[in-house]
């Protein structure tokens, strides 16, 4: 029996490609499972908001080429519906849990036996049966996250009316212009390496800063190899006073189709590093990010209470191995695809 143990459910759905996740919430974000959407093509974006807005009978109101910031407010505008129909999907969801008992349970089903969730509704169905135990449940229900995800790289400039438009306008600096300005608490996942320009960027924003007791609006996840991108591109953003919820690793064979994840290392040796070096990679991070959330005048969260997660994605096939990466790296999640 495993002693591990995880808030919901011990898996998440990583990015995939342009489109294929460019919905996933709007299809699962109700059973409380956290995905990614890529916000890379804005162009497709404004397509799906158009899809969607139609399926949902809601105003749409197209933001064309010729807008100079359309890449920003196409990002925020989608996002912001895509949070609409989450909400509304999980109402929904609650009133069929509530008038069918076997969809309680179907749904009860879908986290693992160690998920604090599923064994807190387990004692109370005991002491109380599933009729008197809905409420909890309603009440309780988690909402997957609508994360997002950047590729630092693809930052190309931008023109309008044949001048260029400020960095901002980037194609990467738009992308998180439209998050950051966007109606969602979830998180921004930066892949493909460190782009200094748009780590800075982030200061701009408020709710991507602590609160004191740890609750960050709009986390920061990073993608990365290994223990040394992990730790370098940790403290370049502690110094600005932002704080990295999760460590995301993912295996060469998933991301670039290497057999490596890099420099010849395999994925064991790399989760090995981050396992024995796990205390220690927060703690440096964090004296740095309190001495720079300190000259900002912000609030100062204890170290007890900010979150930092390690998590893993890619090569995944089987839910041994899965349960097993968990078990023994003491992950916080794998990433299914």
């Amino acid at each position: 029996m495993s002693n591990k143990i995880v808030e919901y459910h011990s898996f998440h759905i990583p990015v995939m490609g342009i489109g294929f996740t460019i919905d996933t919430p709007i299809k699962v974000a109700h059973y409380g499972i956290n995905s990614v959407i890529s916000l890379v093509d804005d162009s497709l974006i404004e397509r799906m908001r158009m899809l969607y807005c139609k399926k949902y009978d809601l105003p749409y109101s197209p933001i064309s080429n010729n807008h100079f910031d359309r890449r920003a407010e196409r990002i925020k505008s989608y996002l912001n519906l895509v949070h609409r129909i989450v909400k509304d999907n999980i109402k929904n969801y609650k009133n069929k849990i509530i008038n069918d008992i076997n969809e309680l349970n179907n749904y009860m089903n879908m986290f693992p036996d160690y998920s604090k969730f599923k064994m807190r509704f387990l004692e109370l169905k005991e002491k109380y049966g599933n009729a008197n135990v809905l409420k909890w449940v309603v009440d309780n229900m988690p909402i997957g996250s609508i994360d997002v995800n950047i590729m630092t790289k693809l930052d190309k400039e931008n023109y309008f009316n044949g001048e260029k438009l400020g960095i901002e306008y980037n194609d990467a600096h738009s992308a998180l212009r439209g998050y950051a300005n966007s109606d969602l608490s979830s998180s921004v996942i930066f892949s493909a390496g460190m782009n200094p320009s748009l780590y800075c960027y982030l200061e701009q924003f408020k709710d991507f800063y602590p609160t004191d007791s740890g609750f960050i609006k709009k986390k920061i996840i990073l993608k990365v190899s290994d223990y040394r991108s992990a730790i370098i591109q940790g403290k370049f953003l502690a110094k600005k006073g932002l704080w990295v919820s999760e460590f995301r690793i993912e295996s060469g064979v998933n991301c670039g189709g290497h057999v490596f994840g890099v420099e010849g290392k395999m994925v064991g040796t790399i989760l090995e590093e981050f396992k024995l070096k796990r205390k220690n990679l927060k703690e440096e991070i964090y004296n740095i990010f309190i001495n720079s959330i300190r000259l900002k005048n912000y609030e100062e969260p204890s170290i007890d209470n900010l979150i930092q997660k390690i998590t893993y994605q890619g090569g995944v096939g089987t839910s041994a191995e899965h349960e097993f990466l968990l078990d023994y790296y003491k992950l916080n999640s794998i990433g299914w695809g």
